[in-house]
């Protein structure tokens, strides 16, 4: 997986996670600090195990509810058009 228009994509920290903004279209999405983390690993080119492994790095959380959350996550940022297979 690939996001899509990655150029325009950007992540901002916020108090409670980040928010990606897409600087084309001025669409954005709050996450919390791991999906933050999440969107992060993507953004740098990393795929769905990347952002797995990221997340396990930096939260107290199982490998399968990491996994479950990170296709979550690419779920949305599918239906929202910023990712691509």
């Amino acid at each position: 997986m690939k996001l899509r228009n990655r150029p325009y994509l950007t992540v901002t920290e916020t108090e409670y996670g980040a928010v990606l903004l897409d600087t084309r279209t001025g669409e954005y999405w709050q996450m919390n600090p791991s999906a933050a983390t999440a969107a992060q690993a993507l953004l740098d080119g990393g795929d769905a195990d990347d952002a797995v492994r990221r997340v396990t790095d930096h939260f107290e959380v199982d490998t399968e509810r990491a996994a479950n959350d990170v296709r979550t996550l690419i779920e949305v940022m599918r239906s929202a058009g910023v990712v691509q297979e």
